[in-house]
């Protein structure tokens, strides 16, 4: 600072924003400043030996709302510093200076103000303007705790990364960048403005942007979840790829920053033991293990933790303990999964009630899905309880329930957890004990948690899901005809249904069990993983239900798609943020895949005689439901496909599959006096069987063709009398 700028005011030193430099009325009062901030109407905002402090100070007549931060007294070392330096006061006023002309948001300086002594610094005051709104930190702290939900967090994250970004890029270094020192202000309609930046006594500034190294020593010291700060990263880098030689300065300097954090207790031994002495207050976050959001989009909670993180608070011993389990299991499973593999497609199913979809209770949903749904023939159906819903939400399902009851539709039930359900067990006892006291006499099944495999889910091992299952199997005493089904894990991941299994008490088997079997990653239902296709996948999940006498071998997937193509963030596997790799690839199917591998999956898992009971999540969502509910509520060519399979082969009983090559499908259904065949193939065509050529074919959605060759797109043919095969 040029000492020529430097005015004396009373008995301090400093400088006023040339705004202010003729408020004579400012500068009489800033000469007792000691004074002002002791009195009543200085607001303390801050605790700690450095604070701030909100004042209104009289300008003009008119009172101005001031922000002050007072500096603490410092040792001699600092004072010598700050006097060849500039001290924190007068730091944080030309850095302020400097974002301002940059066009950089901070709240816009008044002065800095320092009275020295002998050589030591006796006070020390930055004035700015005071700017309403509230830190990072404590937006995050109320999306953690209050909201848990994606959405607004997302926002926060498009928001300030750009505004770092552009402070960056102008050559601008914050030096102390942390989430409380992150001002977000809104506007008056409650939109968030453009991101302050305050405390910059430790800035450094340059003409040229900021190298990665000095990039890096800022973003460390930003505290988010591991999955979130990945996103971050990505979006404050143009949303491209974060280059590798600064993803490493950066984690280089988190892991220096945070780790300096930790070690305080071993530093300050003294200061760590006072402050364990004090009354414990709610931390400013939660444990990374008890952070839980919700992604309305995608209809499901997001990845919070990195892999780091996820290995830190893994539980190691539960994982050992499920393969043990899976050990001992595992002989017993695979010889009942050879015998099962062996019966593929021998006995007859009814495929009556053997296809439902999932409804979403919601007032903008439900006339419309119930009018989709007696389009499909009103097949059974999937309604969520969620445990992060409003008591409100809940009673709108079990409306929902009791109307379609008297449709006669057949319905099952799934309660949802959240972590907080494990967190606060009596709201999760209480939103069970509502819903099989007002549903339990009225549905088929209720399956109890979801996914718990996936840690995104809240459930962090074995002995979780037995807290989970602990009050439906005491309200299931209360009410013995209801049906229990679980463990509603998810994936081609039985281990974790071995362990949850043996939790189950002997003398409380589960009615059912049901699973979430996805195979979208793979692509078609027939390619495999490993050697394992959805055939073998079922066979094998079919013998884990028959091995163990902890559950009925009654088979139902509860949940099964594909996610669409080109449907950003609304996909299962785009949320909560397209990253440039899904930009790029634009994973997921087209409508006509999505249609074709509907089919065959459903073909495939109930033909086999492996699954009893299919249901399709979900009828409407823009990302992988039957229905586009951003477009109009317009059907998918796979709600069409679903109608015209639920009409040709609903009622109807699998008798046979035909014997071909094993990239061919010829499934043979009987009703009435009709026999219809139901063919595909797995390559892009194969010739169509001498008993077919004679026959006319319908396509997916019942319009008639004449074709020479079967195609991955399954045609159906209808015989009047018996046909060989």
């Amino acid at each position: 600072m040029n000492n020529n700028t430097l005015i004396n005011i009373g008995p301090y030193q400093g400088e006023l924003a040339p705004d202010f430099t003729g408020a004579d009325d400012l500068i009489q009062q800033l000469q007792t400043l000691k004074h002002i901030i002791q009195q009543p109407i200085a607001n303390r905002l801050s605790s700690g030996s450095d604070y701030v402090i909100r004042l209104p100070i009289a300008l003009q007549g008119n009172p101005l709302d001031v922000t002050i931060k007072v500096f603490k007294r410092q040792n001699r070392f600092k004072d010598w510093y700050d006097q060849h330096h500039g001290s924190k006061a007068q730091r944080s006023y030309k850095a302020a200076c400097v974002l301002q002309e940059k066009g950089i948001g901070t709240p816009a300086p008044i002065a800095w103000l320092d009275r020295w002594g002998n050589g030591r610094l006796l006070e020390s005051y930055y004035l700015c303007l005071f700017e309403p709104g509230i830190s990072l930190r404590d937006a995050l702290s109320d999306i953690y705790y209050n909201q848990r939900d994606n959405a607004p967090l997302m926002e926060l994250l498009h928001l300030v990364a750009p505004a770092i970004r552009k402070m960056h890029d102008a050559g601008f270094m914050h030096g102390d960048m942390g989430n409380q020192n992150i001002l977000l202000p809104r506007s008056t309609t409650g939109e968030w403005l453009q991101p302050q930046f305050i405390d910059l006594n430790r800035a450094r500034y340059q003409d040229t942007p900021l190298s990665y190294r000095q990039r890096a020593f800022d973003l460390a010291r930003i505290a988010l979840p591991g999955a979130y700060l990945k996103i971050f990263k990505t979006i404050y880098n143009h949303h491209e790829d974060f280059p590798h030689k600064f993803d490493q300065l950066e984690q280089k300097a988190r892991q220096r920053f945070w780790g300096h954090r930790r070690s305080g207790k071993w530093r300050h031994p003294i200061r760590h033991w006072k402050s364990k002495r004090l009354p414990q207050t709610k931390p400013i976050y939660p444990a990374i293990p008890d952070i839980w959001l919700w992604d309305e989009k995608s209809a499901q909670p997001m990845i919070v933790p990195g892999r780091q993180e996820k290995h830190t608070y893994r539980n190691w011993r539960y994982m050992l303990s499920m393969l043990w389990q899976g050990f001992v299991a595992g002989p017993g499973i695979y010889l009942r999964y050879q015998r099962l593999l062996t019966k593929s497609y021998q006995q007859p199913v009814a495929m009556q009630g053997r296809i439902g979809v999932a409804l979403h209770p919601h007032p903008d949903y439900i006339a419309t899905e119930l009018e989709l749904l007696e389009q499909l023939g009103n097949p059974p159906v999937l309604i969520r309880f969620c445990h992060h819903e409003t008591p409100q939400d809940w009673q709108r399902s079990i409306d929902l329930v009791k109307q379609l009851r008297t449709k006669g539709v057949e319905v099952m039930l799934a309660i949802l957890q959240d972590r907080r359900a494990l967190l606060e067990p009596e709201s999760w006892k209480a939103l069970l004990t509502l819903v099989i006291e007002n549903l339990g006499d009225q549905v088929v099944y209720i399956e109890i948690t979801h996914a718990t495999n996936r840690l995104k889910w809240g459930v962090w091992s074995s002995d979780e899901y037995a807290q989970l299952m602990a009050p439906a199997l005491e309200l299931q005493k209360r009410f013995p005809q209801i049906r229990l089904a679980g463990p509603a894990c998810i994936d081609f991941e039985y281990l974790p249904v071995i362990a949850a299994l043996n939790t189950q008490p002997k003398e409380q088997p589960l009615a059912a069990l049901s699973h979430l079997l996805y195979v979208d990653r793979r692509g078609a239902p027939e390619n495999k993983q490993g050697q394992y296709s959805t055939l073998e996948k079922s066979a094998l999940l079919k013998a884990v239900g028959q091995w163990s006498d902890r559950c009925a071998d009654k088979v139902i997937v509860s949940e099964v798609n594909w996610p669409v193509k080109h449907t950003g963030i609304w996909s299962p596997i785009g949320c909560p943020y397209e990253t440039p790799k899904w930009r790029r690839e634009q994973p997921g199917e087209t409508d006509e895949d999505y249609a074709n591998y509907m089919l065959r999956y459903l073909a495939i898992t109930l033909c086999s005689g492996h699954v009893d009971q299919v249901f399709w999540w979900r009828l409407s969502a823009h990302g992988y439901g039957l229905v586009d509910d951003l477009n109009h509520f317009v059907p998918r060519p796979a709600f069409h496909a679903l109608a015209h399979f639920l009409k040709l082969v609903g009622q109807a009983t699998f008798r046979k599959k035909w014997h071909t090559d094993d990239n061919t499908y010829l499934l043979e259904f009987a009703t009435g006096n009709h026999r219809i065949v139901m063919g595909w193939t797995v390559k892009d065509t194969s010739p169509l069987p001498q008993e077919l050529t004679s026959t006319k074919a319908v396509n997916v959605y019942g319009k008639p063709q004449s074709i020479d060759y079967l195609s991955p797109s399954p045609h159906y043919f209808v015989f009047e009398q018996s046909s060989g095969g």
